[in-house]
C-alpha cells in the first residue's frame, strides 16, 4: 500500500531513511482502534526526522479476523503520519485475504527508490514457502534489476531464516502458525541473493508480541543481513529506522517505544553469528581460491599441530583435519553443495575464522 506525500529536505550525510515496524496491531487479544498506541506516540518523532521518507509494516498490521473497519482505522492512522507506508502482510492480515486484496492489491511486489531495490514478499500463500508464481516473480525481479541497483531490501512477516537446527534456532518468534514441516528459504530463496554483488538486508516482523517471544534480532553474514523486530509485549517494543548514507553504507536506529528512544541499545548489539572475517588472508594464513569449486588450498605459517574444521551455515561440522609438520593443506570440496562455509583454523597460539564460498 502506498500513500502519497511530499518528500522533506534531507541532511547531508544521509541520502534517505525509512522505518520498519512489525506486529503493529500490538498486544495479542487486544483490538486497538488502529495501530499499537505506543507506536502511534512515536509518530511525532518520525515526523521530526525529515530524512525519513517512508515506512514498511512487516505484517500483523491488524488483529485476528479483520474487517473493513480495522483497515479503515489503520489507514486513518497512516494519514496522520503523513508518510507513505508499504505493507508486507502477516498471517492475521491474511485471515481475510479477499478484503485486503480488494483494498490494496497484490501482496507481493517491488519498487525502486533512490537506486535501491525494495521487494515485498508474502509467505502466507504457501505455508512460509516462496513458491510458484511468487518465486518466478522474485527471480525475475532480481534478474531484471540487480545489475542496475545498489542495495536490495526484502520484507516479509515470518522469520523465514529460522530452522530448528541452525544458528537461529534459539530465536523465538511470535508464532509458527501455518508453517510447513520444511520450507524453501535456504534451498531456493536465500541462494538467489547470496550470489549477488549487492548488499542484501532482509526484514521480518513476527517478533515482540509477548513474553514468550524475542523482541529483536540481528545477524550479518557475507552480503546478507537479517533484521527481526516487533511490538506488543510492552517492555521490549521497538521498531527500526534504516539510514542509507550518500555512499550507500547503512546504519540502524533501534527505537524503543516504552522508555527513552535508545533504551534497547544498538541493533547490532543483538548480532548472533560467530565473527566471520571478511579478509581471505589473516595472520599469515592464506586460503585460495575463494570462491572455490573443487578444492581449496590453505597455507599455514605454523607447522606445529593445527586443527582445520569446516562448518556449514547451520553451524554443523562438515570436515576436520589435523596437520603437523606441513605448511600447505589441500581440502577436497567436490562433495559440498554451493554456499557459504566457515573455515576454523586452530593452533596452540592462534584461532582464525575465514569465510569460504563454494560455487
Amino acid at each position: 500500500m502506498l500513500i502519497s506525500f511530499t518528500i522533506n529536505a534531507q541532511n547531508d550525510s544521509v541520502q534517505y531513511s525509512f522505518f520498519v515496524a512489525g506486529h503493529t496491531y500490538g498486544q495479542p487479544g487486544v483490538n486497538n482502534i488502529g495501530l499499537h498506541p505506543p507506536f502511534k506516540e512515536k509518530f511525532g518523532y518520525i515526523q521530526s526526522r525529515s530524512e525519513i521518507h517512508f515506512g514498511v509494516f512487516t505484517g500483523d498490521i491488524v488483529s485476528t479476523n479483520p474487517i473493513a473497519q480495522d483497515w479503515d482505522e489503520v489507514d486513518a492512522d497512516i494519514d496522520t503520519l503523513g508518510l507513505p507506508v508499504y505493507f508486507a502482510v502477516g498471517n492475521h492480515d491474511m485471515e481475510n485475504r479477499p478484503l485486503f486484496e480488494n483494498r490494496y492489491g497484490d501482496t507481493y511486489y517491488h519498487f525502486i527508490y533512490e537506486n535501491d531495490l525494495f521487494i515485498i514478499l508474502d509467505p502466507n500463500i504457501d505455508e512460509w514457502n516462496i513458491s510458484g508464481t511468487q518465486l518466478e516473480f522474485l527471480k525475475n525481479t532480481i534478474d531484471s534489476n540487480y545489475q542496475s541497483v545498489e542495495n536490495i531490501y526484502v520484507f516479509f512477516h515470518q522469520l523465514l531464516w529460522w530452522e530448528s537446527d541452525n544458528i537461529y534456532k534459539n530465536i523465538i518468534p511470535n508464532s509458527f502458525a501455518g508453517r510447513a514441516d520444511t520450507i524453501n528459504f535456504w534451498t531456493e530463496v536465500e541462494p538467489l541473493f547470496h550470489q549477488l554483488p549487492n548488499k542484501i538486508i532482509m526484514f521480518a516482523g513476527d517478533l515482540g508480541a509477548g513474553s514468550w517471544s524475542d523482541d529483536v534480532m540481528y545477524d550479518l553474514y557475507d552480503n546478507i543481513s537479517f533484521v527481526g523486530s516487533g511490538m506488543g509485549e510492552g517492555i521490549g517494543d521497538n521498531f527500526v529506522i534504516v539510514n542509507v548514507k550518500t555512499d550507500k553504507t547503512i546504519d540502524y536506529d533501534l527505537i524503543c517505544l516504552n522508555d527513552s528512544i535508545n533504551c534497547l541499545g544498538e541493533l547490532t548489539d543483538y548480532a548472533i553469528s560467530i565473527n566471520i572475517i571478511d579478509s581471505f588472508t589473516t595472520q599469515n594464513i592464506k586460503l585460495y581460491p575463494n570462491p572455490a569449486n573443487n578444492f581449496v588450498t590453505i597455507e599455514l605459517e605454523d607447522i606445529n599441530e593445527t586443527i582445520i574444521q569446516l562448518y556449514n551455515i547451520n553451524g554443523q561440522l562438515i570436515l576436520q583435519k589435523i596437520t603437523k609438520g606441513v605448511n600447505k593443506v589441500y581440502i577436497d570440496l567436490t562433495s559440498l553443495t554451493n554456499g557459504l562455509y566457515l573455515v576454523k583454523i586452530t593452533s596452540k597460539v592462534n584461532q582464525n575464522n575465514i569465510k569460504l564460498i563454494v560455487q
